[in-house]
């Protein structure tokens, strides 16, 4: 699932390690005339129609790297060759959309998916009518055309595996996509992608003690590969064994010295075990090693987050505001909502966080905000409502929240996708608590349970409701967050701050 930053709240652009067995696509027998689609098919997968064997090709390959092999540039290369040399390739513009970190990219690949769907076949229009609600915050949609596709092609396997992945780390339905996950392997034990998941799975799930034996078999099934280093390298660090996920980092970088998803993971792991000079030149080694201007960004974003881990803020902000900089130059306007967010959750005064969350919010209306797809701008939204709605709540400005609160209702209201629903529950869960209604705060924020600042908010409400061991064992679970979301840097170390504090009170108390 490894291959992008995680710097939001939610894990919506989590990459899949995915077998090229599925949606699958073979070489024909001759070159057809230039203006007939091919439509290939391998028996019981979603078909790839085409007019260009190369574009056939490209498309495939993309896959391999973007999705195989966790070569993200080099995949999105491939999607781009794909679309060059079939202008109407439908499902390889929505692939590239699909996948892409660059918002207008996005948002024009998708829209050209649109315009030539009629190109594709019935069920290749299924497969494009996911990709694209996914990116356009259609929940329903998204689902209905999942459900159709898994019904009719229940064994294939790639298919399959897009969809417990999707499920897991967009939807956070982890039953539901570990079900899809374990019934592959028991088809299919050899599947390595789905033992890749499905430990992902595990670890999204609070389960993450259950992944290491799954990443034992991916590293013998692909001892030659880069990825399943790294993604063991990734639950270790879940675990917070520090030690052994630089270890499995390191490993990766052996087989393969440039792949970045390794590099970014050591400079991550040295983040957390607060060796934030480390991180900082390891983040500048994987900076320059990646073509992606987006994602060269959002690891800037994690290059100036060390200096708020180190208690020194206005480097941070010095470092966020150059890179706030590039990113609107460069037209990127998530990027620069984290930014203005990330300078809200860590600044100590509640009013200058505020506006600081006004910066953000202009940042998805400004004129290159329009660029964003539809379910892209309605995430980073709530997730700066909500944190609005937290600060809010921990400075006690009561009209803060219920603004927040009123504007996530709405959302909530129209867009099902997971993570506006997760923060529309964070935030009334946050109005209640103010108004101390703790038993209501407690059941709207356990409705948020992977999200840090929720879990901060459950911990302060269980205490005021006199469920002091809830409390301790929520706090527990917020220390032992291991990721590289800003919600993390802020509210985990604060969480084992607490529990320290607490520690010798208990031994003393128990002397007695």
């Amino acid at each position: 699932m490894r291959g992008t930053v995680k710097i939001r709240n939610s894990f919506s652009w989590i990459a899949v390690a995915i077998l090229t067995t599925g949606v699958a696509v073979r070489a024909q027998d001759a070159t057809p005339p230039a203006t007939a689609a091919m439509t290939a098919n391998t028996p019981g997968t979603v078909p790839v129609t085409t007019s260009s064997p190369e574009a056939r090709r490209a498309y495939e390959l993309g896959l391999v790297e973007r999705e195989d092999r966790l070569f993200v540039d080099e995949g999105l290369e491939f999607f781009r060759q794909a679309v060059k040399a079939d202008p109407q390739f439908a499902l390889g513009h929505a692939a590239l959309g699909y996948f892409t970190a660059d918002p207008k990219e996005a948002k024009e690949e998708s829209a050209l998916a649109t315009k030539y769907i009629d190109n594709a076949s019935a069920d290749e229009q299924l497969l494009i009518r996911w990709m694209n609600s996914t990116k356009n915050g259609e929940a329903v949609v998204a689902i209905s055309s999942m459900n159709d596709l898994l019904a009719k092609y229940p064994n294939d396997k790639r298919l399959g595996n897009m969809a417990a992945e999707w499920l897991c780390a967009n939807q956070g339905a982890s039953e539901h996509g570990e079900a899809i996950l374990v019934r592959l392997l028991k088809s299919d034990p050899d599947y390595y992608p789905a033992m890749n998941n499905l430990a992902y799975c595990y670890a999204l799930s609070g389960q993450a003690h259950l992944a290491p034996a799954l990443m034992d078999r991916y590293v013998a099934a692909l001892p030659n590969e880069p990825n399943p280093q790294d993604s063991y390298g990734e639950i270790m660090r879940i675990l917070g064994d520090y030690p052994a996920a630089l270890e499995h980092y390191q490993k990766a970088l052996v087989i393969n010295p440039h792949f970045n998803p390794s590099q970014v993971g050591i400079a991550s792991t040295y983040a957390l075990m607060g060796d934030q000079k480390k991180a900082r030149a390891q983040y500048l080694v994987a900076i320059k090693g990646t073509k992606e201007k987006s994602t060269q960004l959002n690891y800037r974003v994690l290059y100036a987050l060390t200096y708020y881990r180190e208690g020194k803020p206005a480097l941070a902000r010095e470092e966020f505001r150059k890179v706030d900089a590039e990113a609107h130059a460069a037209g990127l306007p998530l990027q620069q909502a984290e930014i203005h967010r990330t300078n809200a959750l860590f600044n100590p005064d509640s009013a200058k966080a505020l506006k600081d969350l006004d910066d953000a919010r202009s940042d998805l209306s400004a004129s290159h905000g329009i660029t964003l797809m539809p379910g892209d701008r309605d995430i980073e939204l709530a997730s700066i409502l909500q944190t609005r709605a937290f600060i809010a709540a921990n400075s006690g400005n009561k009209e803060a929240a219920a603004d927040a609160l009123k504007l996530l209702q709405e959302m909530a209201d129209s867009n099902r996708s997971t993570p506006v629903q997760n923060s529309f529950h964070s935030a009334n869960g946050a109005v209640l608590l103010m108004h101390g209604d703790y038993a209501g705060a407690i059941s709207e924020l356990q409705e948020d349970p992977q999200n840090p600042l929720s879990l901060q908010l459950l911990a302060q409400a269980q205490n005021k409701a006199g469920q002091s061991a809830d409390a301790q064992k929520t706090l527990v679970t917020l220390a032992g967050i291991s990721d590289e979301r800003i919600e993390t840097a802020y509210a985990a170390p604060q969480a084992r701050a607490s529990l320290k504090s607490e520690a010798p009170q208990t031994a003393q108390a128990g002397a007695h």
